[in-house]
């Protein structure tokens, strides 16, 4: 049959895209040459002899070819609608640049066609719908029905788990007992695997229809093993990379170095790489526990407020008056003889006065002395108000920080890092952790013994910490056992977090990954699931999630926080000290001109008279007013002009102090 013997019009295509004549390519493939039920020169579309084309099939024009001469569309139904399209074969690279028509690549004369045939024998076909005004809508919704996968996988030889690790793949003796991968029994491929990902890929086999027929599991070879002494994943990859066997089965890590050697398929898993620690214990010591009174305030905090309580407190003693000193210490506060300070008498001053302001501190609160200075009460004011703050702060924090258990351990990779300790961690993720974490310390193990080589680092005392992967230890029993025994658990500080996968030959990687995501998405089908009957039952818990409360709970209070009373004491400490010195100032000036005509024996008789005056007062625990002692030189005939005593009369009617003014400038 020829294509002039179709009853429908017949076109050439699109000018941008037309049909072009590929008899002679066909005709080429003498491999799967054939006879039409005609009698004419053909090619066969699949082994089966049933479906042989002539050799025109698709060729010069735009027609229903799968209803004309393809076998399958002889006997048409509801799910064969694609027979009655129009289609022709097309040059792509002339329709790509020319046209937009959409163009597919043969399923049975393409490069693709190497699953269905030993090869393709050069030839490489791509057909259009579009071309002919037509739709390949129906020719798509077919294939999906009738062939799920882009390729079919076939019978091959996969590579389990070269760990031989349970639970994720595993062989038994005759007894039952597990093979160790040394035994010559294992590597019998004709005894069964067992396991987790054996189980994955007996589920995607059993949702095929087919596509998969078969897997058949084989072992390692030894000459991949010496190439990659130090990780049995990579030597297993190496077995891929060398065309040994299809794929491999088990968690194996998706990294740069591994992606080199051979493709992987999508991701079956995301393994996160965690820290693990000795298990932290809450401390009772003394020492910690009344360590806790301390810490509402950082450290630098403490220091400030030490420093105001010192400076209120001399400052204090500067700005009292003389008289009230000297009834505080019970000594003259110069020496007689000499008239200099007695430094000790003001040392205990000055100590007196921290201690009153310390407990003023303490007690948040600040005496009222109704007879103080102005500049005493500025300073008060300043200090009350930092202590207002300072104690309301402190209290409110205490109790989250009394009420806190006491440990000390770094939990975190960041804090690992900060502390300058080693980790130990797996060679296989050497390039990225060091990438991730260029500062950290790591210490790899070489022994080829996986996660259990990198406990034997930890043992050996050649890390603080480990780098461990959840995926490949969570449902390992023996090795969590082993954590158990030396109390290590896992945190939840994030390390690392890599892609799981199954190492596959380039041909193989999309057929296997569509099942993969077709499995997952449709049947529910992950190594997830599979796990839940390999969980192990062990004597610990090995997961530390760390302290339940949030961190805010116990944010130390700093300087930074308390900036405003600080601020306001300085302001009211320099007022104070500046409204001192003008008094000091104003008094002095007075005093100069009191005295400028007073006899030098008067101001001696003035000092004896002043000594037996303070010796009798305060022998009797009473204060001598200023008045009384401008009267007392009265008495004594000493000359004071009426404008310098109403001056100093006016001065102690504003301030209502002890001793000051001209007399006490006498510095007695």
């Amino acid at each position: 049959m020829s294509p002039s013997a179709s009853s429908s019009p017949v076109t050439t295509g699109n000018d941008g895209c037309p049909c072009i004549d590929v008899s002679k390519s066909l005709s080429s493939l003498e491999k799967r040459s054939c006879n039409t039920v005609s009698g004419e020169s053909g090619v066969l579309m699949t082994p089966e002899l049933a479906s042989c084309v002539p050799l025109y099939y698709g060729s010069n024009c735009c027609l229903q070819h799968d209803l004309l001469f393809s076998p399958v569309c002889q006997d048409l139904d509801e799910t064969k609608t694609y027979c009655l399209r129009r289609w022709c074969y097309v040059d792509l690279e002339t329709c790509k640049t020319n046209s937009t028509d959409r163009v597919y690549r043969s399923d049975y004369f393409g490069s693709s066609s190497g699953l269905t045939f030993e090869d393709s024998g050069g030839v490489d076909l791509y057909y259009s719908y579009t071309t002919c005004n037509s739709t390949g809508t129906d020719w798509e919704r077919y294939k999906k029905e009738q062939w799920p996968a882009d390729k079919v996988l076939g019978a091959v030889s996969l590579l389990s788990l070269a760990t031989n690790v349970m639970p994720f793949g595993f062989k038994r003796d005759r007894a039952g007992n597990i093979l160790n991968s040394s035994s010559p029994e294992y590597k019998d491929d004709s005894v069964p695997y067992e396991g987790v990902y054996i189980d994955y890929i007996n589920e995607l086999i059993g949702i095929s229809n087919g596509d998969i027929q078969s897997v058949n599991y084989t072992h390692r070879s030894n000459a991949a093993s010496v190439m990659n002494p130090t990780s049995t994943g990579t030597a297993t990859v190496q077995d891929v990379a060398d065309g040994l066997v299809d794929m491999a089965v088990g968690p194996y890590w998706i990294t740069g170095e591994r992606l080199k050697m051979t493709p992987f398929t999508v991701p079956l898993i995301y393994d996160k790489t965690v820290l693990v620690i000795p298990k932290p214990g809450s401390k009772i010591s003394l020492r910690d526990q009344t360590a806790k009174v301390l810490q509402p305030f950082k450290p630098g905090l403490w220091a400030l407020a030490v420093v105001i309580i010192l400076l209120s407190a001399l400052l204090s003693v500067w700005f009292s008056y003389e008289e009230k000193l000297v009834r505080s210490s019970g000594k003259s506060l110069r020496d007689p003889q000499t008239n200099q300070r007695r430094k000790r008498v003001y040392a205990k001053l000055a100590l007196d006065s921290i201690l009153q302001k310390g407990m003023f501190f303490f007690g948040a609160s600040v005496e009222q002395e109704e007879r103080a200075s102005l500049s005493n009460k500025l300073l008060m004011f300043g200090f009350g108000f930092f202590i207002l703050i300072a104690v309301s702060a402190y209290v409110a924090n205490l109790a989250a920080f009394l009420t806190r258990p006491v440990t000390s351990y770094i939990g975190t990779m960041q804090g690992v890092v900060d502390a300058g300790l080693e980790v130990c961690a797996h060679p296989a993720l050497k390039t990225e952790l060091e990438l991730k974490w260029p500062r950290a310390r790591f210490v790899f193990s070489n022994s080829g013994k996986e996660f259990y080589g990198v406990l034997d680092e930890y043992d050996a005392g050649h890390c603080a910490a480990m780098a461990i992967g959840r995926e490949d230890t969570t449902t390992d029993g023996d090795l969590l056992e082993m954590f158990c025994e030396r109390n290590l658990v896992f945190t939840d500080s994030l390390i690392l977090e890599n892609p799981i996968g199954f190492p596959i030959k380039p041909d193989l990687v999309s057929g296997l990954s569509y099942w993969i995501m077709e499995g997952e998405k449709y049947h529910g089908i992950s190594v997830q699931n599979s796990k839940t009957q390999y969980s192990p039952h062990i004597s610990c818990d090995v997961e530390f999630v760390g302290e339940e409360q949030d961190l805010g709970d116990y944010a130390q209070i700093s300087p930074a926080n308390m900036i405003l009373p600080i601020m306001t004491f300085l302001v009211c400490a320099m007022a104070a000290i500046f409204l001192h010195i003008f008094r000091k100032k104003k008094v002095r000036k007075a005093s100069t001109k009191a005295l400028r005509n007073v006899p030098r024996a008067v101001i001696d008789r003035l000092a004896s008279y002043r000594a037996e005056s303070f010796a009798k007062h305060d022998a009797q625990n009473m204060p001598i007013s200023r008045q009384g002692s401008l009267l007392a030189l009265k008495s004594k005939s000493i000359p004071l002009s009426h404008e310098e005593w109403v001056e100093d009369e006016e001065y102690d009617a504003d301030e209502d102090q002890p001793v000051s003014g001209a007399i006490s400038s006498l510095q007695l």
